[in-house]
């Protein structure tokens, strides 16, 4: 029989992200790296923060770190368990370089479904340097698998591990513009972080030593949009995944969402989605959209406008696309339709924007 342990957070889910870090949650991580060979003193050296190694391993610190300096000392901590998760299994470890070039391959998607199934056929390329990712949906539910194929589970298994749940949960959310509400968060390993320091990377319910590492939410999250763009993406990109504190919500105007989804469905070449569509995808009924796009002085007929003219912009400078190309992208039935509409969106034609 497997032997499960609760433990309960003492932090609210999604907790607004306090701009300050005790040195305490660094602190621990700074001694399991030590403990596991690597070199506290080099990192915080290449910090350049204001603290020596002997001032942050100090119990009796009070200090705080500002969000920038903590998402940066636990990227460390974090490399350096990894690396080390990574030589016991004798593999190579995942870069930078590979979990960007992961969220740039899901930017483009149409849903948070569509997310999740190219993560995990990202993800089964990587295998075994990363766990087998998959998706079960059972009525209302969606469980988010993230099974590890690690023979030594111990604190560096155990950090790398909780660092991956912690970042596809938050990178889901940042791309539909919503925390995603977990039911259930579970792990395959015992707690070898206090409550603080895993309450931080993971501020939800924990289940130790489950069967596997999973998330549980909502299936319903699985319908919604992807409302970021790739201007949003390189920014987010500066800190993640490391900016554990970096808020998912956004608060942009629902206009400018929309225009969003409509990029991303003129660029896969898919009808733009109707109003009611709309609605049903941000969680407010076909009435209150339209109040919505009122109070931000446009409607749905002009985002589409919008976002068919400043494609048309961008697609004309590349002087290998014809104009019947560029209707084709547009979702016009043919160039006339496509030179008409953009006479009226510029008053010229298609040649001046060339």
């Amino acid at each position: 029989m497997i032997e499960t342990e609760w433990i309960i957070m003492s932090k609210p889910l999604r907790p607004p992200a306090p701009s300050r870090m005790p040195i305490s949650t660094v602190r621990e991580l700074l001694r399991h790296v030590g403990r596991v060979g690597g070199s506290p003193h080099a990192i915080v050296e290449r910090s350049g923060l204001p603290y020596r190694l002997e001032a942050l391993l100090d119990p009796a610190s009070q200090a705080t770190l500002s969000r920038e300096a903590a998402a940066w000392l636990y990227a460390e901590c974090a490399w350096a368990l990894d690396a080390h998760a990574c030589r016991q299994e004798e593999r190579l470890p995942i870069t930078k370089k590979e979990v960007d070039l992961l969220c740039y391959c899901v930017i483009t998607c149409a849903t948070l479904q569509e997310v999740v199934a190219r993560t995990t056929a990202f993800a089964d390329m990587l295998i075994p340097r990363l766990g087998r990712l998959s998706l079960q949906i059972e009525g209302d539910t969606a469980t988010f698998h993230m099974t590890s194929i690690r023979k030594k589970r111990n604190i560096s298994a155990f950090v790398s591990d909780l660092t991956g749940l912690s970042m596809l949960h938050r990178l889901f959310g940042w791309l539909i513009g919503e925390d995603i509400d977990l039911l259930d968060v579970q792990v395959c390993y015992r707690p070898y972080l206090s409550e603080e320091v895993t309450a931080w990377l993971m501020p939800h319910t924990i289940t130790y030593r489950a069967p596997d590492n999973l998330l549980r939410f909502p299936a319903r999250y699985l319908q919604n949009p992807v409302v970021r763009s790739y201007a949003e993406l390189a920014h987010l990109l500066e800190r993640f995944p490391f900016d554990v504190e970096e808020p998912c919500s956004m608060h942009t105007p629902i206009s400018e969402r929309i225009r969003v989804v409509f990029g991303g469905a003129l660029a896969r070449q898919t009808p733009l989605p109707d109003g009611t569509v709309l609605a049903a995808q941000f969680g407010i009924s076909p009435a209150t959209l339209k109040r919505r796009l009122a109070d931000e002085g446009t409607t749905l007929t002009r985002l589409k406008e919008i976002t068919r003219r400043d494609l048309a912009l961008r697609l004309l400078k590349d002087e290998t696309l014809s104009a019947t190309d560029i209707a084709g992208r547009l979702g016009f039935s043919d160039a006339t339709a496509f030179r008409r509409a953009f006479k009226q969106w510029t008053g010229k034609s298609p040649m001046h924007g060339r």
